[in-house]
């Protein structure tokens, strides 16, 4: 796996201070964390990893819990959608899909934004969110549903038309054109990636990408044996809801399982950004290929920081991992070549509050532009995905021309994110300060 590389006498000397902000994020008296890890890298290694807090909160337990450390694996949210990019790639070097081909001819079914029906919609667009299609009301649903109920007019889950975008104030959101993020886009890529291959989603990930890069990750907990579940933390947020309470601290929120052995023929039917009810489902009729949102192909990856190390390793060395190719360098640039970027003088995307302005197929470039940056005084450009689900905020992101960068994640939050916007940027207040705490001090020189 990736090689570990000694700080610079520079880096060395902010350890300390950032060891210290980092800690204050478990004590802070108005938005603590249950647990934290993060990891930095340089020369293309790893120059430093510090975890702190607990994984799993048991208030009777010795230290109040499980501490959270390098193996502790967590529900990594839209990080995942880097994984399924990946999956996408592989097929595009077997020569089995193209990205400017139009997507319904892998799906079976036509795929078009009515609103647009005469300009396809292409897998390039549904990776860098310029497909048109949008979250709407649902965009997870049950096994025994085909994804044309969503896509489709007149299927059960199309109301109104509300899963794709449309025009009617003037705006040009047709497919290509306009940028908004949504989790959907992921769940027709699951889809296909069943159709083409016959292989449910999770096992293809689990087969042809993860285990490949040496991982025990999964998008199915099923594959968790009982020692594993034991590493799996919980995401958490304050029981009170609102404001902290430390008499009423936390509630796990998703995957607290106390360690009981899940089933690998259920899935749990999510729509955290829309506020669903998780739903446990059985698979014993799936069909194959019928609905790729089940696996939640978007943000149901559960891995671990060590895990993480992987995905850094392979964009770092453009394809490799623990010295075997997995991609080719051609397929990592082109995850790295932004398709769309925001014109704020004639506005082709939702930027969301200026964090977006500049996407690719599965890879988000802050840019230091007004709101898209990670430091207040001070520009750097690194290219990644951020992730947020039921309190867990987590970011990995690159520059990979000088082989550095650096991952963060936290397994909760202790006040509500809508009272915590950052200060400089698009970014949480939580963001802030990890990424200033790790900028900072490893790459004190821009």
């Amino acid at each position: 796996m990736m090689k570990q590389i000694a700080p610079t006498p520079l880096q060395r000397q902010g350890m300390e201070r950032m060891e210290q902000r980092l800690d204050a994020l478990l004590h802070d008296p108005v938005m603590p964390v249950p647990g934290y890890g993060v990891m930095a890298f340089d020369r293309g290694g790893l120059v430093c990893q510090r975890y702190g807090g607990l994984a799993r909160i048991e208030p009777g337990a010795p230290g109040g819990g499980t501490p959270f450390g390098e193996d502790t694996r967590f529900r990594t949210a839209s990080i995942s959608k880097v994984f399924s990019a990946l999956a996408v790639m592989q097929l595009c070097e077997a020569g089995k899909i193209d990205l400017d081909e139009d997507a319904g001819l892998y799906l079976g079914f036509p795929l078009r934004n009515p609103n647009y029906p005469a300009v396809p919609i292409t897998l390039r667009m549904l990776l860098s969110h310029t497909s048109s299609v949008r979250d709407g009301s649902v965009y997870s649903i049950p096994p025994e549903d085909r994804l044309e109920e969503l896509l489709l007019p007149g299927g059960k889950y199309n109301r109104l038309g509300d899963h794709f975008a449309g025009g009617s104030d003037g705006t040009d959101r047709s497919p290509g054109r306009y940028f908004s993020y949504a989790n959907l886009n992921y769940g027709i890529i699951g889809t296909i990636l069943e159709r083409l291959s016959g292989i449910r989603f999770d096992e293809y990930m689990r087969t042809r990408v993860l285990e490949p890069m040496g991982l025990g990750a999964s998008f199915n907990v099923g594959d968790f044996d009982v020692q594993a579940l034991g590493r799996l933390s919980p995401i958490y947020q304050s029981k009170n809801g609102a404001l902290w309470d430390a008499s009423q601290p936390w509630a796990a929120q998703i995957d607290d399982y106390n360690g009981k052995k899940q089933p690998r023929d259920q899935v749990l039917i999510t729509n955290p950004d829309l506020g669903g009810e998780n739903v446990m489902a059985s698979l014993a009729d799936y069909r194959i290929g019928d609905n790729g949102t089940l696996f939640s192909p978007q943000g149901g990856l559960r891995i671990s920081c060590r895990e993480m190390r992987a995905l850094a390793e392979l964009f770092l060395t453009g394809g490799f991992v623990d010295g075997k190719r997995l991609l080719s360098e051609q397929s990592v640039d082109t995850m790295f070549t932004p398709c769309w970027h925001y014109d704020p003088d004639h506005p082709n995307g939702d930027s969301y509050d200026g964090l977006m302005c500049c996407y690719g197929p599965g890879i988000h470039t802050m840019t230091s532009g007004a709101r898209d940056r990670f430091l207040q005084e001070r520009d750097i450009v690194l290219s990644g995905h951020f992730g947020e689900a039921y309190g867990l905020l987590a970011g990995l992101f690159l520059d990979r021309a000088r082989g550095r960068g650096i991952f963060y994640v936290i397994n909760g939050q202790g006040a509500p994110d809508s009272e915590h916007h950052g200060c400089y940027s698009g970014m949480y207040e939580w963001e802030e300060r990890l990424c200033t705490a790790l900028l900072d001090c490893f790459f004190p020189e821009g």
